[in-house]
């Protein structure tokens, strides 16, 4: 199958069927980007530019040196950084600026926003985020209530596209704010003059020519399995995390599937239409056949008259 794009399989997974899967980075965001830079074969980034004051820090939900500090300082010169991916590699990234309202003030283009909510967990926030992303790319999500707080950005970038900030525009070497994806500019060119913050969701390679692990193709893939990583309806969340994995509405609260009116559900939780017998037209020649009640009068008449020959010879007697 063709590269799925970075918005498929938004939460990580992989096809569940056929030819073609993800591989994952399984190093830190540190490590991508140093190793990157050493011109490292197997790597996600090329044209690596980073410098001035900055640092790696640590994350509880995507471990070690899985976020880069760019630091605005008034001596020496302000952190920046300018990565492209490289060819087969895609990237998840979710960025918060101290400057308030920085990326929905500077958004040029398309884009999909939400409230940031301080009081949901960062997973809860940033999986909404995700999920509002599937099945849009390309564009990026932004943070539509930072008037007063830090801004927050969610993209993702696919082979080619890259992100270059530099903060304070000290440096000179790489754009002051952008994110270009698929040749487009997502965000004007325009320095954060605050602490910005790049915390890598995940990084993966395309392998084309690796197949499903264990696939069968006339097995059940998906929701049917308890930890379903495909995507059978193909909307950017797999199946294990999504409600309606095959597309169809809600299921109700007792958690059973049912079809619509009209449809049947042929034995795999999948709806076909329902050309069997209508029960009503099975019954609607019973419902029509008068011949029992033509008999019961029959009868009765039958009686009657035999009633009445019996009276009229007794009162000749």
């Amino acid at each position: 199958m063709s590269r799925p794009n970075p918005y498929q399989y938004i939460k990580k997974g992989n096809p569940s069927s056929g030819v073609g899967q993800f591989e994952y980075w399984n190093g830190s965001f540190k490590e991508a980007i140093s190793q990157s830079a050493d011109g490292l074969p197997g790597t996600p980034f090329k044209n690596v530019v980073i410098g001035g004051k900055k640092d790696y820090q640590d994350t509880s939900n995507f471990g070690d040196n899985a976020r880069l500090e760019l630091e605005s300082v008034f001596s020496g010169t302000s952190g920046y950084v300018h990565l492209r991916m490289n060819p087969g590699w895609q990237g998840l990234f979710y960025v918060k600026s101290e400057n308030n309202d920085f990326f929905e003030d500077n958004a040029i283009d398309e884009y999909v926003s939400d409230n940031w909510n301080n009081d949901d967990s960062f997973t809860e926030e940033l999986g909404e985020a995700q999920n509002l992303l599937a099945g849009e790319w390309p564009t990026i999500w932004v943070q539509d209530n930072a008037e007063a707080s830090d801004s927050r950005t969610v993209f993702g970038l696919d082979q080619g596209d890259y992100m270059s900030f530099d903060v304070d525009g000290e440096s000179g070497q790489v754009a002051q704010a952008r994110i270009r994806i698929s040749g487009v500019d997502y965000i004007d060119n325009t320095e954060s003059s605050n602490e910005l913050f790049i915390t890598c969701v995940w990084l993966r390679y395309w392998n084309p020519t690796k197949p499903v692990p264990n696939y069968d193709p006339g097995a059940i893939q998906g929701p049917l399995e308890p930890d379903g990583q495909g995507d059978i309806d193909g909307d950017g969340i797999i199946d294990g995390e999504d409600e309606t994995p095959r597309g169809e509405e809600k299921p109700p609260e007792d958690g059973m599937f049912s079809c619509p009116v009209g449809f049947k559900d042929n034995g795999f939780g999948i709806c076909i239409p329902d050309d069997s017998p209508d029960d009503d037209d099975d019954n609607d020649d019973d419902d029509n056949d008068t011949s029992d009640d033509v008999s019961a009068v029959a009868m009765a008449a039958v009686v009657v008259g035999i009633g009445l020959v019996i009276y009229m010879a007794l009162r000749v007697v």
